[in-house]
């Protein structure tokens, strides 16, 4: 029952948060245009993804280490020592390449003109981004996980509420990346407030506990980035910065779907990573389970729904976003291998098998590197989304397998994935002849996605009782 509670709480961090990232996604794409979205979009993907891999191996090393209930202080206290080192050392990296491409003749692309034009923005993201990252795993190792996602979705409001401001005022790109530096770093000073365990001296024991996990965390974090943004840095040496911002608008669209994965895996990982160590391989069974029966439920219905009507929703931004309706199909379809492939791939790092999950998050990099290159200059942007969501589709594969070889058979869903099919499919066929009969305003695009979402949900409530008895378990009576 907590567990619910807690992802419940989670989710509904992720929804602020995916409210609030689309909001300024609108605000840029329709008052500044798609190229405009496209450069912030390689900033981003920067200095706040890609270059702080490093800092957020160490941050998961640290969540890891706390969770497990003993020197917490001592823990926090190496990431926040390792991940300023890092930081201040990867910003000044930023800077020097920022000078060295405005100083050399080096051959033209959108990647080159970002670095050279916004490097000292994207050396303060590095920075902010270190912060928050760290903050959040501190926070998330003491099981307050929902409050991890409030903070997230205090950062993005504040973000936002930057951003639309600047772009109201007639600011560009390099105000906008300086703003998301800005409310990270709000963010993370009341962050360290709230965690509230301290930080204390660590000892070299305490540096080399950190250092033993994070050896192996860091790949999967390069994984999360690389499924994420690799695919935009990619395509920033091969398209120009409008085909970047729509597709980054189409990938916007995909991560609303897979909130609830997202919020489930942060929430299991420190209530299975206690399990782990009294190895009750049977309730973290159960607890898995129960995880996977959820983890779709937004994703399966969001497929369905890109199919049908998905140039109708990013024309929402504007008219020039309805060439990416074929780009949306394929990166939701990545959103949702990657809703189940990242609960087995959690789990093994929760049992402290972080070796398995390296060899599982490094066969995904290989793979996903290989395919987006080659695959993006061939194809260009078909490609990098077809290169994404077949990566994703192999990780979950040898996820599941690697998982199942480790704590036994793992239990599959199958039933509460079919009726979340089945609600779909009868979603797509009310939607579907309403698509064409309607005008293509906003107003009617979001009267579409909300009969589509009524009807989504009251057959699923109606096909499923496990839904059923989890919603009245969470309500204020009936409940434990």
């Amino acid at each position: 029952m907590r567990l619910s509670k807690t992802t419940l709480v989670h989710v509904g961090a992720q929804v602020i948060i995916s409210l609030a990232g689309f909001a300024a996604t609108f605000a840029i794409a329709a008052l500044e245009g798609s190229a405009a979205l496209g450069q912030y979009a390689i900033a981003v993907s920067l200095g706040g993804f890609l270059l702080v891999v490093p800092m957020q191996a160490t941050a998961e090393a640290v969540k890891k280490r706390i969770s497990e209930g003993t020197d917490e202080r001592a823990f926090f206290g190496v990431g926040l020592l390792a991940n300023g080192v890092l930081a201040v050392a990867l910003a000044g990296g930023v800077l020097a390449v920022g000078v060295g491409l405005r100083t050399l003749d080096v051959p033209s692309a959108e990647i080159v003109t970002v670095v050279s034009t916004y490097d000292a923005e994207i050396a303060a993201l590095v920075v902010a981004s270190a912060a928050f990252r760290t903050v959040r795993g501190g926070l998330e190792g003491t099981k307050r996980v929902g409050t991890s996602g409030l903070l997230q979705a205090l950062d993005r409001v504040l973000r936002t509420g930057g951003q639309v401001a600047a772009i109201l005022a007639g600011y560009g790109v390099a105000v906008l990346v300086a703003g998301h530096a800005v409310a990270m770093v709000a963010a993370s000073l009341v962050g360290f407030w709230i965690v509230g365990v301290g930080a204390a001296r660590p000892t070299r024991e305490h540096a080399r506990s950190v250092y033993a996990y994070a050896k192996y965390a860091w790949l999967g974090t390069l994984r999360t980035r690389v499924f994420g943004w690799f695919d935009t840095f990619v395509l920033s040496f091969f398209v120009g910065a409008s085909l970047v911002g729509i597709y980054e608008a189409a990938w916007g669209i995909a991560a609303l779907l897979g909130i609830v994965s997202l919020a489930i895996r942060r929430t299991l990982f420190p209530e299975v990573s206690d399990l782990s160590t009294r190895e009750d391989f049977g309730r973290i069974r159960s607890i898995l389970e129960d995880g996977l029966a959820f983890s779709g439920v937004f994703a399966i219905p969001g497929l369905a729904g890109a199919a049908v009507v998905g140039q109708r929703a990013l024309r929402f931004y504007s008219p020039e976003f309805g060439r990416g309706a074929g780009i949306l199909v394929l990166l939701v379809c990545a959103y949702l291998a990657e809703s189940y492939g990242s609960q087995f791939v959690s789990v093994l790092n929760a049992v402290d098998r972080p070796s398995l999950a390296y060899r599982v998050n490094f066969a995904f990099v290989l793979v996903s590197v290989v395919l987006t290159v080659s695959l993006t200059w061939l194809y260009g942007w078909y490609g990098a989304a077809t290169a994404t969501a077949s990566a994703s589709v192999f990780r979950t594969a040898l996820g599941y397998r690697v998982l199942a070889s480790e704590i036994g058979s793992v239990p599959l869903p199958l039933g509460e994935v079919g009726r979340q099919v089945l609600a779909s499919g009868v979603m797509a066929a009310v939607v579907l002849p309403l698509d064409p009969a309607l005008p293509r305003g906003r107003v009617w695009t979001l009267a579409v996605v909300g009969v589509g979402a009524v009807v989504y949900v009251a057959v699923l409530v109606a096909v499923s009782g496990r839904v059923r008895g989890k919603t009245r378990a969470l309500l204020p009576v009936g409940g434990e």
